[in-house]
């Protein structure tokens, strides 16, 4: 019996983690498909959206070592439940966003706080699946980048011509935290 709930849990985790990095990507994403908006809603040229996209990425990957340490130090759980409140929170920020700083500021803290999710999405599936499945494991949970982000205009660009680009980032920092409280129980075990 506890073979079978073992099974059971590694899946579970498996599908958590997999649809918390869809989120992940879908979030990620919008910024993109709203580039536009911004632009003409701020006045910026396109070195300034540039720039907006590029600060996610450097605060992202400068988290990434700290994201590790902080899942060896505190469990993958906890880490990833927080980089998913704190992703959340910062992607329905950036529908508040009133100039070029304050979104440069919120895309910084949106990187921190995403960049954490990588490190302790990989640890908490190589703490359920033995050695000889991890690699399919970890493979499979790659490809949810990819799905994330086939998804992501299918949801965001209708959502944007629907209600506008800040109420889209609304729409799916909102989905985030749904996400969290409808699972953290999952993620805790």
């Amino acid at each position: 019996m506890s073979t079978l709930k073992g099974v059971r849990s590694k899946y579970f985790v498996f599908t958590l983690v997999y649809i918390g990095y869809c989120i992940c990507y879908i979030d990620r994403a919008a910024i993109s498909l709203a580039l536009t908006y911004i632009g003409a809603e701020f006045s910026l040229d396109a070195t300034q959206l540039g720039l907006v996209v590029s600060v996610f990425f450097f605060s992202y990957a400068l988290m990434q070592i700290p994201g590790g340490w902080l899942a060896d130090r505190f469990g993958s759980n906890i880490v990833a439940l927080i980089a998913i409140l704190l992703w959340s929170i910062f992607t329905a920020m950036t529908g508040m966003a009133w100039s070029l700083v304050s979104l440069l500021f919120i895309r910084i803290l949106f990187g921190i706080g995403e960049g954490a999710y990588p490190t302790a999405s990989l640890k908490a599936v190589s703490e359920v699946f033995p050695q000889s499945q991890r690699p399919k494991a970890v493979t499979g949970m790659l490809s949810s980048n990819y799905v994330g982000s086939d998804i992501a205009p299918l949801i965001i660009a209708p959502l944007i011509l629907a209600v506008g680009w800040r109420s889209t980032f609304y729409i799916i920092g909102v989905i985030g935290i749904v996400f969290l409280c409808s699972t953290s129980s999952g993620f805790v075990q």
